[in-house]
C-alpha cells in the first residue's frame, strides 16, 4: 500500500516509520525536519529504533492509496488545500487531535481513527516512540467494512497494533477529554505525563476528568475520562505531550480543540486560561 503522512512531525513520523515495514511511505512536512529526513533519513529512538530512509515532501503529490493526517488541528484547513490540488479519492485517515476535524473533511472519503501511542520531536529529523498506545479506526458510520478490517491487518502486521470499532466517533470525544486532562497540566508545569501521577497533580486530573466526564454524558457518551487518563499516563510516563513540546518551541498549541469543548467546567476553565497566557507570553 502506499501511504502518505501529511504532517509528519513526531507522531506522524513513529506512524511513517513503523508502516514503512510493509507499505511505500511518503513523509509530508517542512522546515529543517524536511531537510535532515531527505539528507540523513529519520531516526527513530525509544521503543522503536532504527534510521528510515522514507520519501520526504512539502507537498501531496497525488497517487497514494492511504493519506494520513497528523497536523496540528488549525492546520486541517492548509492541508485541505494543498491535498486538493491533486486528491482524485483517496481514502483519508484523521488521526488528529480535537474534536471537529472529522465534519472539517465531510467533502472526502474520510475513516476516522485515534492513537495514544506518545511521540517526541527530539530535533530535525529525530523522534523519539516515546510509549505504546491504544490504535482504533473505523467508519463514521458504524460500519465494520472491508476496507477498515484490510487497513487495520496491514498497521498491526507493521507493529502499529490496531483495533476496528463500531464507534469511532465517540471514541473521538473520549481521546479529546484525555487529552484535556493530560496536556494542559503537563505544558503548564512544564512536565513529562509521568509527572502528573504526583498526588497533588492526580487530584487536579481527576477534577478535570470528571468535568469532562459530565460533558460527555450530555452527548450520549459514558466514559470515566480521570481512569482513563490514568491508563495513559501510565503508558507514557517519558512522552511530552503535544501540547508541552509546542509551548517549549514557541508554537500555538491546540487547546481551542481540545480543552475548549470542556470549558463550562471550571477546572477545564482554568486550565485554559493558562494555557492561553503560555501561548501569548
Amino acid at each position: 500500500m502506499r501511504v502518505a503522512i501529511f504532517g509528519a512531525g513526531a507522531l506522524g513520523s513513529v506512524i511513517g516509520a513503523l508502516l514503512s515495514r510493509r507499505n511505500e511511505v511518503l513523509l509530508i512536512t517542512r522546515g529543517e525536519h524536511l531537510k535532515s529526513i531527505r539528507e540523513n533519513g529519520l531516526k527513530v529512538t525509544g521503543i522503536t529504533e532504527g534510521i528510515f530512509h522514507l520519501e520526504a515532501e512539502s507537498y501531496y503529490p497525488g497517487g497514494y492509496d492511504l493519506i494520513i493526517l497528523t497536523v496540528k488541528a488549525y492546520d486541517t484547513k492548509e492541508a485541505i488545500e494543498n491535498i486538493k490540488r491533486e486528491y482524485k479519492g483517496e481514502v483519508i485517515m484523521t488521526f488528529q487531535n480535537g474534536v471537529g476535524i472529522v465534519d472539517m473533511l465531510s467533502n472526502f472519503d474520510v475513516i476516522p481513527g485515534v492513537t495514544t501511542h506518545g511521540a517526541t520531536l527530539i530535533s530535525p529529523g529525530v523522534v523519539r516512540h516515546a510509549g505504546y498506545g491504544d490504535t482504533y479506526i473505523g467508519e463514521k458510520n458504524g460500519e465494520i467494512s472491508e476496507r477498515v478490517l484490510m487497513i487495520a491487518r496491514n498497521f498491526t502486521e507493521c507493529g502499529l497494533k490496531t483495533e476496528v470499532v463500531n464507534d469511532i466517533m465517540e471514541r473521538r470525544w473520549i481521546k479529546a477529554a484525555i487529552n484535556a486532562c493530560i496536556n494542559p497540566l503537563t505544558a503548564v508545569l512544564g512536565v513529562k505525563n509521568g509527572r502528573l501521577l504526583n498526588e497533588n497533580l492526580r487530584e487536579i486530573m481527576k477534577c478535570i476528568g470528571e468535568e469532562c466526564s459530565i460533558a460527555l454524558k450530555k452527548r450520549g457518551i459514558d466514559a470515566d475520562v480521570y481512569a482513563l487518563a490514568l491508563e495513559v499516563v501510565e503508558k507514557t510516563k517519558e512522552n511530552k505531550s503535544s501540547m508541552l513540546q509546542d509551548i517549549l518551541l514557541g508554537r500555538r498549541t491546540e487547546v481551542d480543540y481540545i480543552v475548549r469543548p470542556f470549558i463550562d467546567g471550571k477546572c477545564n476553565r482554568i486550565m485554559y486560561n493558562l494555557v492561553k497566557f503560555l501561548e501569548e507570553n
